[in-house]
């Protein structure tokens, strides 16, 4: 198995994504009773090809 590394992906031009991210976590914090919190991370791997 290949060790893959990550960092948090940077959504901040991206509102459409942070939306649909906050309306999941709304949905699963409705079905579970409990405050969901969703992160959303990016390969290192695929910094390169940005």
């Amino acid at each position: 198995m290949m060790d893959r590394h990550f960092r948090l992906a940077q959504l901040d031009n991206f509102p459409d994504a942070l939306d649909a991210i906050r309306q999941l976590e709304e949905h699963l914090s409705d079905q579970s009773g409990e405050d969901i919190a969703l992160v959303a991370f990016a390969s290192e791997d695929e910094q390169a090809s940005q």
